[in-house]
């Protein structure tokens, strides 16, 4: 009887409150309304009450308010454009798990995109005033069988410089190699990044996007940023997300070429997870008059990341793996220095075989191994501290045809582990900025049964470093300022041309600095400006390099060195601190301007970068070597000196009808010697046309494009040298054949989608033109690719 009496003035009491609270309707709810994956702020954004007709729009700043409120709990219903619509009791990730919470997170609702196009994104911290371009993942997924660096070449100012068709070097303005910062999944791709001979092991169907950061990046990254830095990002890993699954498959003609992938990724309420992998097969790609001998190629790949959430604490891991086996032309090795004058710049090659999907020497084979760990913790609402640690492997082995062809001629371990710790503040003193430290190691072994001198020797790389980057905004105007240290020491172990074991150790402290400047001048126009500054050690190669590497032989600026006569010697390893070799410094003032007018959008970039003892290599002529005369390179230094500008014009010219233009322009030189730079991108241009045509018969839509191109002759390129010129340590620098002509290409597509699934065609170089790329350095042996037919077809699969 008692517990029926309590009860029943339980329910009274309660009933009366609520009535009273019924009468009063005095609550308010005030909040902020973020982007999930950026943390910005959403305007605009409606705001409403479930069940009631009061709503709000978040301002500027994404806060809203909403008045006169009946009850303390309220289901919110919340949306917004280009982001999921949910309420307070969705399946959706709208907000961090934390109790009295005013933050509402909204997840962006991702749509799959038809074609591969270039747009802006939000900046990335720490490079709010330098340049960016992006590239959508799914954009990439049309024809995952393309490398990332020509995956970006649609870039004004980004551009490649290959060895063939297998390998190939992401270039900003001119720069490439370890100047041009790679960063996989949040860490420095550790991979053998000397010369153009090797490429990032990426599989680029795995990347859910891609950022081109044009500026140098050292504070925010470290060294070697000295032209800019290329984020590939993963997948991101959603909470809350149904069941999905992406299936593409594909066949393209140059080189017979087929390729699978598929992902499969869930998220749950405080659990997400991802499983992807590929495979890819190539056989010999063809010129438009003949075939191009051992150009296939084979990748296998595999990736994988799990996220997890509990409290204020986020924890993600994520695992890829690459395994590679790439062809290089065969008429790229000749026996002597007359086999080597006949094959420059020849009609045909000397070496033709029937089509092959068989890879024989000369070629690479390479596995890659990325394992990370990343933890962060939302301590406050706009702001987390992060660590991350990741370790890599990366596994060389690369064939040469001679006697003992089935042992390597270069075989390299290169094992890399990253440390960093992160503090990203918000309204702090008015500052928003970001802190880090970072501890950074690579070590790098050859392994025995090569039978010849390592062409480079093993080393330890130990790198300390710590930076600050703050931004401030009034009104208008965001001021940006950065500064880092790094303290590197390496120690280098390996024989001399006498088989002795030679050592070296040496350290440098450098600090980079980072000023930038953003303003909104109208509504339609913005305006960005950055100076900074970056370095570089010089890698192993510039330094120690010896011996054959592909069709040429090369010295490392401490493997030479020149005698009282005026005459190279190569009997003695010169110490770096007996030598006059220093790091590189790169000083890069770029511009930027971006003009939307109504169906017009102008984006003007232009720069100016100056490097100190910027390192390149010098041929040299035919050397004598025990597989007979080759074509010889000497590694030097000099203060060199890069002007360019980027053009854009986007034109919507009707609903349906899309223009892109793009022009882009580099002067380089070597201030030092007065003369011309070897291997730098030629001016091109291009103009996209796009045809989005409305839903007919069973498509839901579909496109067409058209992309005409001109790459002009490189007016700039050093002089090719004379018939039995005597060459010397003063003799101008040279190449071994002129710069190939200007040439024009076209590329057409078409695409479709029906329900989950779509389709694309492409054509490339439709009209089958013969042409030599000058930063392919197989110009010299044979044409580029001819025309090649890619299909592919994707699903996507999305539990409802």
């Amino acid at each position: 009887m008692n517990k029926i009496l309590f009860l029943f003035i339980f329910l009274i009491v309660t009933l009366g409150t609520n009535a009273q609270e019924a009468n009063k309707c005095s609550y308010e709810l005030k909040g902020v309304v973020l982007d999930a994956e950026t943390k910005e702020a959403l305007p605009f954004v409606m705001v409403s009450i479930k069940g009631t007709k009061k709503y709000a729009l978040t301002n500027n700043d994404g806060e809203f308010q909403l008045d006169g409120l009946c009850h303390v709990s309220n289901c919110l219903v919340i949306s917004c454009n280009g982001y999921c619509e949910t309420t307070c009791d969705a399946n959706c990730d709208i907000h961090k798990e934390k109790k009295n919470n005013s933050v509402i997170y909204m997840k962006p609702d991702v749509v799959a995109l038809n074609e591969v196009t270039i747009s802006e994104t939000n900046d990335i911290d720490g490079t709010l005033s330098v340049a960016q371009d992006f590239v959508d993942g799914e954009l990439l997924k049309i024809d995952p069988t393309q490398s990332l660096a020509n995956a970006l070449s649609s870039i004004e100012g980004v551009t490649f410089t290959s060895t063939g068709s297998n390998i190939q070097l992401p270039v900003i303005h001119g720069l490439y190699g370890n100047r041009v910062l790679v960063l996989n999944n949040g860490f420095k791709h550790g991979f053998q990044n000397w010369g153009s001979e090797h490429a990032p092991e990426i599989d680029i169907a795995s990347a859910n996007n891609v950022t081109v950061i044009k500026g140098a990046s050292g504070v925010r990254y470290g060294p070697e940023a000295l032209g800019g830095a290329i984020i590939v990002e993963g997948n991101p890993l959603h909470f809350n997300k149904s069941f999905g699954a992406k299936i593409g498959t594909g066949y393209q003609t140059n080189g017979r070429g087929y390729f699978a992938n598929t992902e499969v990724s869930q998220g749950f309420k405080n659990l997400s997870y991802h499983v992807g992998g590929g495979y890819t097969r190539i056989g010999d790609r063809h010129a438009p008059d003949y075939s191009l001998t051992n150009t296939g190629k084979e990748e296998k790949a595999f990736n994988a990341g799990v996220k997890y959430k509990l409290n204020d604490f986020d924890v993600k891991l994520y695992y890829s793996f690459v395994d590679q086996n790439l062809g290089i032309l065969r008429a790229s090795i000749t026996g002597n220095a007359e086999d080597f004058e006949n094959a420059i710049g020849a009609d045909k090659p000397d070496f033709i075989r029937p089509f092959s999907y068989d890879i024989n020497e000369p070629n690479q084979l390479i596995q890659h191994h990325l394992a990370t760990a990343e933890i962060n913790w939302w301590y406050s609402d706009e702001e987390k501290l992060t660590f991350r640690v990741g370790r890599q492997l990366n596994q060389r082995e690369e064939y040469d045809v001679r006697r003992n062809s089935h042992k390597p001629i270069i075989n390299l371990d290169l094992t890399t582990t990253d440390y960093q710790l992160e503090w990203n503040h918000k309204k702090w003193l008015q500052l928003d900025g970001i802190m880090g430290l970072q501890f950074f190691t690579q070590d790098n072994d050859n392994n025995p049964g090569t039978d010849t001198t390592p062409f480079i020797p093993n080393y330890n790389t130990y790198r300390f470093s710590g930076f600050i980057i703050e931004s401030l905004t009034k009104g208008k105007n965001t001021f940006e300022l950065g500064i880092r240290m790094d303290s590197e020491n390496n120690n280098v172990r390996g024989r001399d041309v006498y088989k002795n074991v030679f050592r070296d150790d040496y350290t440098f402290v450098n600090v980079t600095t980072s000023l930038g400047y953003v303003r909104k001048l109208t509504d339609n126009i913005t305006y960005r400006t950055n100076f900074g500054t970056a370095w570089r050690t010089p890698n192993v190669e510039e330094l120690f390099a010896f011996g054959q590497h592909g069709y040429k032989y090369s010295f490392g600026m401490l493997r030479y060195y020149i005698d009282e006569n005026g005459e190279y010697q190569s009997d003695k390893v010169t110490p770096l601190s007996e030598s006059g070799v220093k790091p590189e410094k790169g000083f890069k003032w770029i511009n930027e301007w971006h003009i939307n007018q109504k169906t017009n959008d102008f984006t003007v970039t232009a720069y100016a970068n100056y490097i100190e003892n910027y390192v390149y290599e010098r041929p040299y002529g035919a050397l004598g070597t025990v597989r007979g005369p080759m074509p010889g390179f000497f590694f030097d230094q000099s203060n060199s000196l890069f002007i360019g500008a980027d053009f854009t014009w986007q034109k919507k010219w009707s609903e349906e009808l899309d223009g892109s233009f793009g022009l882009s322009y580099l002067w380089s030189k070597n201030v030092e010697r007065d003369e011309p730079l070897i291997n730098q991108p030629p001016i091109r241009t291009s103009y996209n046309l796009k045809w989005s045509i409305k839903p007919f018969w069973f498509f839901e839509s579909a496109y067409m494009s058209v992309e005409p191109s001109y790459t002009f002759h490189q007016f700039q390129a050093p002089r090719t040298l004379e018939k039995d010129e005597v060459v010397t340590p003063e003799t101008e620098i040279f190449d071994f054949m002129s710069a190939p002509e200007g040439y024009f290409l076209l590329d057409a597509s078409f695409g479709f989608k029906v329900n989950q699934l779509s389709a694309n065609l492409s054509v490339q170089n439709v009209f089958n033109t013969s042409y030599r790329n000058y930063l392919n350095q197989f110009r010299y042996f044979a044409d580029d690719m001819g025309r090649n037919f890619l299909f592919s077809i994707n699903y996507n699969f999305n539990a409802k």
